[in-house]
């Protein structure tokens, strides 16, 4: 996933799923396995049998969290509307996974991403808005939150279970006005640390390795 984020030339379409950076050379059905799983991902997109590699941005970033702060504060809000029914189970789990994580191993920089991407979309799901679900499963891929990712430490991005806690804490309350407003802070505040960082040209993906 980093070598695809870090190839310069995103625009440049290829023929073959093997002729994509880092492909080269895997057997067959990991090529297929690979490529599902970064074409899910969001990292790259088919187009008339022919694949692109997806110019994650700083641009493009800071426009899908804006969509999805939009989405998110909506659920929020509702969740809290129906605080006595929702299961909060499964956001305090992945916000438990989040804070297992060490700090100080850079390959856990993706991987809290992704759970921080899962944490985002649970919400949104436990909203019961199917409308808002599927125009956030749709239009938000995981590939928003890992590319995001380069322009923040590790230890920065840990610091939004404290606020995924008050937002659930707020949803829980049945605090639906406090609980728009925190998710609304939460991605809005990513937003100018990554328009900040990418301004400066601070990136922080892992080294790749051999």
């Amino acid at each position: 996933m980093i070598g695809l984020l870090r190839v310069s030339q995103k625009r440049r379409r290829y023929d073959r799923a093997q002729d994509i950076p880092g492909f080269a050379g895997l057997p067959g059905t990991e090529i297929s396995a690979c490529l599902d799983e970064v074409m899910a991902l969001g990292l790259v997109a088919r187009d008339h049998g022919r694949y692109t590699i997806v110019d994650w941005s700083v641009e493009r970033v800071v426009e899908h969290l804006a969509l999805a702060a939009a989405i998110l504060s909506l659920s929020a809000y509702q969740i809290a509307g129906h605080s006595a029914d929702a299961d909060f189970g499964r956001l305090e789990r992945i916000n438990s996974a989040l804070s297992a994580l060490d700090p100080s191993d850079p390959a856990n920089l993706l991987a809290g991403a992704y759970l921080d991407y899962q944490f985002h979309l649970e919400t949104v799901r436990l909203s019961g808005n199917r409308t808002a679900l599927t125009a956030f499963a749709r239009s938000i891929p995981p590939a928003a939150w890992i590319a995001g990712a380069n322009h923040f430490e590790l230890d920065e991005a840990l610091s939004s279970i404290a606020e995924h806690e008050r937002l659930i804490h707020y949803m829980r309350q049945g605090d639906a006005m406090r609980a728009r407003d925190a998710a609304a802070f939460h991605l809005e505040d990513a937003i100018a640390g990554i328009r900040q960082a990418g301004m400066d040209r601070l990136e922080n993906y892992p080294a790749l390795t051999a």
